[in-house]
């Protein structure tokens, strides 16, 4: 029994320590993830607003904990209570969710935080802070490619196009949210923006009905196959007016009790009821149509006053009833004058103006920050190759030169050996004056090893510092008629010794024999390389025909050769040979 009870020990600490791991876990899980109450909410907001509300409504501020619950909660509520047409005073509770969302660069929070606020504005009708929310809202969405509240948010942009009459911009929006409507497969924003369209269709005049009534027509067939009451008293509303407008006064009276059957919330009554009133009036059941028209006064919204007041004025005079008529005329421009100047379409316009540039500055931001990216990596990228490229031209250049000294030292070693063997070959023909036979047999010897010496000597002077340069500058103009290297005075120089090295100091004996200037000793000195005589300008930079004149001169002037058939060249090769 003592060990029974012993080894239940280690069994009880190991379930405790798991339990207790278990326990870790489990809290760490839940103070990382949103409260559960408010995800339960989330998952009702679509299809069942009023829920959502309630639960929230359970939920006391102060119990959330961390600030992301905080911030989760306060964009659900503002979220909930649009959903639910519960008007917001201020802002300060999406203010909570948006800087949450800002400050941890949750793009797809983010959309949704500006877009709620921007409902806020909206609500409010300062149409000008909602434009620019939705602008803003509008780039995040399309970051998160969240491409359904992308379509909500242009279509509230549309909106307030419309409201404030901005027809063009309004309809070029709708068309945009129809797109992604059909994309998304929302049948209710898609029916919303071809009501929308419709409507202003409306307003461009009689020849657009037809255009008008196509395009709510199909709006209504949507909203009564996916039986949203909301869109079918919208889009019923909608028909109503544009029959109305067609002096279509039954089918106008039809649609407008549609509209009035379908209303779910209070919101939007009134203008239900002024619709209808406004239906009785144009098929002339004026007692049907002023009881409706009436109870739109209820309205706070002044633009549905001014169309009551406008049509009640209408109704009195054709009863004969002037000082009622003036009375609803008074009270008509008084409400009319007090929407025109609510009408915000210039703030709207500059607001816009402002996005774009705004946007346009933040575009250019970013492709500057790209340029500066992509020329740092450019110059990075081309100082790496250049560098590499220079060690390697600089070691390629060092093992040339490396070997251009090894050979002409092996080159200078041999030249030596050969002006040993022919001195000594020289001293041997002279011991043997009197052997004929012998003398020939050296005589033979001497010559190749002459002949041996003066190739050695070409090829020194093939590699000679002199000669490669010469060569350079003659590539250079034959490519770009230019060079950047010059014959200087010390080239000059370096090759009258080259020359004088390969034949025997030729230039000492011409000048000896012949009154030659320095310039006239170089121009020899060209005639005895191979190079072509065409070349020689390239050089002494000077033309071709200055050339040709400077070695006609030397012959005839300086050399006194008559012979008109030898060249310079010629005569030079025949003085070598003395």
């Amino acid at each position: 029994m003592q060990a029974a009870t012993t080894n239940d020990k280690p069994m009880k600490a190991t379930v405790l320590a798991a339990l207790l791991l278990a326990y870790c876990i489990l809290a760490a899980c839940t103070r990382s993830s949103p409260n559960a109450q408010l995800v339960q909410a989330d998952s009702l907001m679509q299809k069942f607003p009023d829920s959502a509300l309630y639960f929230l409504e359970k939920i006391r501020p102060e119990e959330l904990n961390s600030l992301e619950d905080r911030a989760y909660y306060a964009l659900l509520v503002t979220q909930v209570q649009d959903k639910n047409y519960i008007f917001q005073e201020n802002d300060s509770l999406i203010r909570i969710a948006v800087q949450y969302y800002d400050s941890i660069k949750s793009t797809s929070m983010q959309a949704k935080a500006h877009y709620y606020w921007g409902c806020i504005w909206r609500n409010r009708e300062i149409y000008p802070q909602a434009l620019g929310r939705f602008f803003t809202a509008i780039s995040y969405a399309q970051k998160a490619s969240d491409h359904k509240l992308t379509g909500y948010i242009y279509n509230n942009i549309a909106n307030l196009y419309f409201l404030q009459k901005l027809y063009e911009q309004a309809d070029s929006i709708y068309q945009i949210t129809e797109t992604i409507a059909i994309q998304e497969k929302d049948s209710g924003l898609w029916a919303d923006a071809l009501s929308q369209r419709g409507m202003i269709a409306i307003d461009r005049g009689k020849e657009y009905y037809h255009e008008a009534e196509q395009k709510i027509l199909h709006a209504f067939k949507i909203s009564r196959h996916i039986a949203q009451k909301k869109m079918v008293a919208k889009t019923a509303y909608s028909l109503s007016l544009l029959y109305g407008r067609m002096n279509m006064g039954e089918k106008a009276v039809e649609f407008a009790k549609l509209n009035l059957n379908n209303q779910e919330t209070s919101n939007t009554l009134d203008r239900a009821h002024l619709v209808l009133g406004d239906a009785y009036y144009k098929t002339a059941l004026y007692d049907s149509a002023s009881i409706y028209l009436n109870k739109s006064l209820c309205s706070e919204d002044e633009y549905t006053k001014a169309g009551a007041y406008m049509r009640l004025a209408d109704i009195a005079k054709k009863q004969g009833k002037l000082e009622t008529a003036l009375e609803m005329e008074r009270k008509y421009s008084f409400y009319l004058n007090r929407v025109q100047q609510k009408q915000q379409n210039v703030a709207i316009v500059t607001t816009e103006k402002n996005i774009i540039i705004q946007r346009k500055q933040l575009e250019y931001k970013a492709n500057l920050n790209q340029f500066y990216y992509y020329m740092i990596t450019g110059i990075a990228i081309f100082l790496s190759l250049f560098f590499i490229l220079w060690k390697k031209h600089r070691k390629e250049k060092s093992n040339f030169e490396q070997k251009e000294i090894e050979l002409n030292k092996k080159l200078e070693d041999l030249l030596q050996q050969k002006n040993e063997q022919i001195n000594l070959l020289q001293e041997e023909i002279a011991r043997h004056n009197n052997n004929q036979a012998e003398r020939d047999s050296l005589k033979e010897e001497l010559h190749r090893l002459k002949t041996e010496r003066q190739a050695l000597l070409n090829e020194s002077y093939e590699h000679s510092e002199v000669h490669v340069k010469m060569k350079r500058i003659i590539q250079a103009y034959k490519k770009t008629d230019k060079s950047s290297e010059h014959f200087n005075e010390e080239d000059w120089k370096q090759l009258i010794a080259e020359t004088d090295v390969r034949w025997n100091n030729i230039t000492i004996r011409l000048a000896a024999k012949y009154p030659l200037s320095q310039d006239e000793i170089c121009l020899c000195c060209l005639h005895l390389t191979d190079i072509p005589t065409s070349h020689f300008r390239y050089l002494m930079e000077c033309s071709r025909d200055a050339i040709y004149k400077k070695g006609k001169r030397i012959l005839e002037q300086k050399m006194k050769c008559t012979d008109k058939s030898i060249s310079l060249r010629d005569f030079l090769e025949q003085f070598l040979l003395k």
